[in-house]
C-alpha cells in the first residue's frame, strides 16, 4: 500500500501518461503509433502487450501499476476510441471487460460505466 505522499506523486504520474494517451489516440490518422509505444512503455507495455494480453492480465497488469478505479475508466475510454482505427478492434472487449471489472470490483455501482458498456 503506498503512503499518501507516494499515492499522490503516483497519480500525478499516471494522470500524465493517461491525458498523453487520450491525446494520441484523438489524433487524425496520420498519427504516429511509436508515442503511443512511449506512453504504454511507462506503464511497463508495448503496443504489441496491449493487443496481445487477454483481458483479466490487462486488468491485473493496470492494477499492478496503481491505476485507481477512475484511471482504470478513464483508460477503457481511451481503449475504445483506439479500438475504432484499423488494427485495434479487439480492444473494444477489452474496454467492456475492464468496465465491468470496474463495476465488479470497486464495490460501487456507476451508471456512467453501465451507460458506457450498453454502448459497447
Amino acid at each position: 500500500m503506498l503512503n499518501k505522499g507516494l499515492r499522490s506523486e503516483e497519480d500525478q504520474r499516471i494522470n500524465s501518461i493517461l491525458q498523453k494517451l487520450m491525446t494520441l489516440v484523438f489524433l487524425p490518422e496520420n498519427w504516429d503509433e511509436s508515442d503511443l509505444s512511449t506512453e504504454l512503455h511507462k506503464i511497463g507495455m508495448s503496443v504489441e502487450d496491449l493487443c496481445n494480453f487477454d483481458s483479466d492480465t490487462l486488468n491485473r497488469h493496470l492494477i499492478k501499476f496503481n491505476f485507481d478505479w477512475k484511471q482504470l475508466e478513464e483508460f477503457a475510454d481511451a481503449l475504445v476510441v483506439l479500438s475504432q482505427r484499423e488494427g485495434y478492434s479487439n480492444l473494444k472487449e477489452k474496454a467492456k471487460a475492464l468496465y465491468q471489472f470496474i463495476q465488479t470490483e470497486s464495490k460501487s455501482f456507476s451508471f456512467e460505466i453501465m451507460s458506457k458498456l450498453s454502448q459497447l
